[in-house]
C-alpha cells in the first residue's frame, strides 16, 4: 500500500512544474519517483501503479474542469464532481498503459530502461493523448521549460522533445539513487550535459528582428451572462469603437474570442463605418466574431472566427473544435442523452482550410483558444508567419489553474518557433510573449484593463518550424526498433545457453 500512497503524492507534485507554480524540477523529481517504483520487485500490478500516479497528476492538474462543468454548465455539486472523476479517470488510464508498457518491454539494461526506453514509452503515450479522440495535450511535460533558461531544445525538437530530456534527466536521478552505494556518477554528468546543452541551445537565434508593431490588447472582462446580452453587445461594440477612434496610426488592436457575438451583417452600418475609419488610420484590427455562412441547401452554418478589419486582410475559421462545448461528437447517440440532460448545445463547423492574416508586411499565425495547445496545427501557418495571435475566452474556468497552464502553452509555442506571440482574452490572462517564451506583459484575472506596447516581428524558422516532430518520431522509431531486437538478441542467447 505505501508504494501506491508514494505514487500519488509523486503523481500530486508532477502539475507543481507549470504554471501557476512554475517549479519545473519537481516535474523530474516526480517523474523519477515514479521510474524508481516501477522498477521495485514488488510491484507486482504497475498499470494500477501508474493509474494511481495519474489520479494524482490529473486530479490537481485539470482541477480546472469542475469549474467550468459547476458554475458554467449548471451542473450539480455531484454531477460536476462525477464528470471531472470520470474525466480524471479516463486520462489517468494513459499513465496506467505507460507503466504497463514500461514493465512489459523493459530490458536487463538499468541504464537503457531509465536513459531511453521510459522516456520514449512516456512521450509516445504524450503523442498518443494529443491526438487519440480528438486529444488533450494539456500538461505536455517539455512545457514545463517554456519561459525558463533551459528550453533551448523545444525550437529544435519543440515540446514533446523537451518532454524527452526531462525524462532522461528524470531517469538519471532514478540511477542515481539506485546507484548512490555503488557510487557511480556518470547519470550526474548526463544531468549537467543536458543542463549546459538546453542553457548554450537557448542563446541561440533562429529567427531575426525585421520591425516592430504598436500593439493594444483589450480584455472586456464581461461575464458569460452578460457577454451573451443586449447589454454585452453594446458595451463591446463602444468599446471596441472607442479603440479605433483613440488609436495611433498604423496600430494593431486585438479583442478576444467572440468579442462579437453577431454576424458581420447584424452589425450593419456600425462595422462599414468602423472599418471605414480603420483603414483612414491604416489600424489593423483583429477580433473574435461569430460568423454563418450558407451551405448549397440554404442551411445555415456556423463558425468561431478571427475576422480582421481595416489594414489587414483575411479571416481564420476555427478548425480543432472542443468537443461538447462546440460541437456534439456522435450527435445522433450523445445529441439524446444532453436532451435528457436539459443541454441544449449548439453545434460549430470547423473551418474548412488554414489561413493566415496579412496586414502590409506583417503575416500572422492565428488560433482559437483550445488550438494552441495542438504545436503541429499551430505549426502549419507559424513557419512562414512573423507573429502569433491566439485569441481565447478562459472566462469559463475562473481563477483556477486552467487560464495560467494555457498562457504556458502559449509561451511554448512561441519558444517553438522564436516569434512573439499576442494572446487576447476575455477576462484573463492577456499578455505579450517574446520569443523565447517569456511573459514580457501581462494582464490578471478578471481586469478590464488594455495592454500596450511594441511587439517585435520576425523572419526565419527554427528547425522545428522546418521539421515539426518527425525528427522526435524518426527517434522514437529507431528505439522502438532497438528495444525488440536487444530483447530478442537476450532471448535468444538465454535459450542457447
Amino acid at each position: 500500500m505505501k508504494y501506491y500512497l508514494l505514487a500519488l503524492f509523486a503523481g500530486v507534485i508532477f502539475p507543481l512544474g507549470f504554471a501557476p507554480f512554475n517549479v519545473w524540477p519537481t516535474v523530474i523529481l516526480s517523474l523519477s519517483c515514479l521510474l524508481y517504483l516501477l522498477r521495485n520487485e514488488e510491484i507486482k500490478r504497475p498499470f494500477f501503479l501508474g493509474f494511481i500516479y495519474g489520479i494524482g497528476m490529473w486530479g490537481f492538474g485539470v482541477s480546472w474542469v469542475y469549474v467550468s462543468i459547476h458554475y458554467h454548465g449548471n451542473i450539480s455539486v455531484i454531477g460536476s464532481l462525477l464528470i471531472t472523476f470520470t474525466f480524471i479517470v479516463f486520462l489517468s488510464l494513459y499513465i496506467g498503459l505507460t507503466s504497463f508498457l514500461f514493465q512489459y518491454l523493459k530490458t536487463t539494461n538499468k541504464t537503457l530502461n531509465c536513459l531511453v526506453f521510459f522516456p520514449i514509452i512516456w512521450v509516445s503515450i504524450e503523442i498518443l493523448r494529443s491526438h487519440f479522440l480528438t486529444g488533450f495535450p494539456w500538461l505536455i511535460t517539455g512545457t514545463a521549460l517554456a519561459g525558463t533558461s533551459f528550453g533551448g531544445w523545444i525550437p529544435v525538437l519543440g515540446s514533446y522533445g523537451g518532454s524527452l530530456f526531462i525524462l532522461m534527466m528524470s531517469g538519471s536521478l532514478a540511477l542515481m539513487y539506485e546507484n548512490k552505494i555503488k557510487n557511480n556518477s556518470y547519470p550526474v554528468y548526463i544531468i549537467i550535459i543536458i543542463l549546459i546543452s538546453s542553457f548554450s541551445l537557448n542563446k541561440i537565434n533562429w529567427t531575426s528582428e525585421i520591425g516592430q508593431i504598436n500593439a493594444s490588447i483589450f480584455q472586456p472582462n464581461l461575464t458569460l451572462q452578460k457577454k451573451w446580452s443586449t447589454q454585452g453587445i453594446l458595451f463591446t461594440t463602444n468599446l471596441i469603437q472607442k479603440a479605433v477612434d483613440n488609436a495611433q496610426d498604423n496600430e494593431f488592436i486585438f479583442f478576444p474570442e467572440t468579442a462579437l457575438i453577431l454576424e458581420r451583417d447584424e452589425l450593419e452600418p456600425w462595422i462599414s463605418n468602423l472599418e471605414s475609419k480603420a483603414k483612414e488610420k491604416n489600424i489593423s484590427l483583429i477580433t473574435g466574431i461569430i460568423a454563418k455562412d450558407y451551405n448549397k441547401e440554404s442551411l445555415i452554418e456556423r463558425f468561431n472566427r478571427i475576422q480582421g478589419f481595416g489594414s489587414i486582410k483575411g479571416n481564420y475559421d476555427k478548425h480543432h473544435l472542443v468537443p461538447f462545448g462546440e460541437y456534439i461528437p456522435f450527435r445522433s447517440i450523445t445529441g439524446k442523452i444532453l436532451d435528457i440532460m436539459g443541454l441544449n448545445l449548439v453545434n460549430t463547423l470547423p473551418g474548412k482550410e488554414l489561413t493566415r492574416l496579412i496586414s502590409n508586411k506583417v503575416l500572422i499565425s492565428p488560433s482559437i483558444c483550445y488550438e494552441i495547445a495542438f504545436n503541429n496545427l499551430v505549426r502549419k501557418t507559424a513557419k512562414n508567419s512573423n507573429l502569433l495571435v491566439t485569441i481565447s475566452n478562459d472566462t469559463w474556468f475562473g481563477e483556477s489553474l486552467g487560464p495560467a497552464q494555457h498562457l504556458e502553452i502559449a509561451q511554448a509555442r512561441a519558444l517553438e518557433h522564436q516569434k512573439s506571440l499576442i494572446r487576447a482574452t476575455n477576462s484573463g490572462i492577456s499578455a505579450i510573449i517574446s520569443k523565447n517564451g517569456e511573459i514580457i506583459q501581462k494582464q490578471g484575472y478578471f481586469e478590464l484593463k488594455t495592454l500596450k506596447g511594441k511587439v517585435k516581428i520576425y523572419e526565419g524558422s527554427t528547425l522545428f518550424s522546418i521539421t515539426g516532430n518527425y525528427l522526435l518520431a524518426a527517434y522514437i522509431i529507431l528505439m522502438f526498433m532497438y528495444l525488440f531486437y536487444y530483447n530478442r538478441t537476450n532471448v535468444i542467447i538465454r535459450n542457447e545457453s
